[in-house]
């Protein structure tokens, strides 16, 4: 009688990260996410574009005013970022976001007439300058831009660091690159 074998599936254990999704080595990453607070309406974004070996470009963290929801900031986070890539990084732009509803926006006309329709207008034009391609990533793959977007909520402070992190996120690059697999 032959043998069955058994096929062995890893699953990866819940403290395993899920590694920051890296660019093809002619790309860079442009990780981006935004934090709302409906209780007190304030918002911030998270920006991060690195190169495909995960060294920094730029970390970028911004206050935003008079923001309605979630995906206003979601769209400010994107737009925010690409005009930045523009202005510090010549190849194409992988851009990473854990909003799919943000991606397919820029994407599509679901967002063009609507109060957005400005922040899609704006993504729209930076995609004409250079090739950004969107990318959907899972939450657990943007942690540096979401704790980011978090610090500059809660500290109410916008800054943009060029080729170093600053210090609230400065573990957490090369752990987000290199996750460290617990047992």
């Amino acid at each position: 009688m032959p043998m069955v074998q058994e096929a062995i599936v890893e699953i990866p254990s819940p403290s395993t990260p899920l590694p920051w999704s890296r660019p093809p080595t002619d790309c860079a990453a442009l990780s981006v996410d935004g934090a709302f607070m409906q209780e007190d309406w304030s918002a911030a974004a998270g920006i991060i574009l690195r190169r495909h070996d995960g060294s920094v470009i730029f970390v970028a963290y911004r206050c935003i005013f008079n923001c309605n929801d979630a995906l206003e900031v979601e769209l400010h986070a994107i737009m925010q970022g690409m005009a930045l890539a523009l202005q510090h990084c010549p190849l194409p732009i992988a851009v990473q976001s854990d909003s799919s509803v943000a991606l397919v926006a820029i994407t599509g006309e679901s967002l063009s007439r609507s109060a957005y329709g400005h922040l899609v207008a704006e993504i729209r034009h930076h995609m004409e300058a250079r090739e950004f391609v969107p990318s959907k990533i899972k939450r657990e793959q943007n942690r540096v831009a979401h704790r980011l977007a978090l610090y500059s909520r809660t500290e109410f402070t916008t800054v943009v660091w060029l080729g170093r992190s600053p210090p609230c996120i400065e573990e957490l690059v090369p752990l987000d690159c290199n996750p460290i697999h617990m047992e």
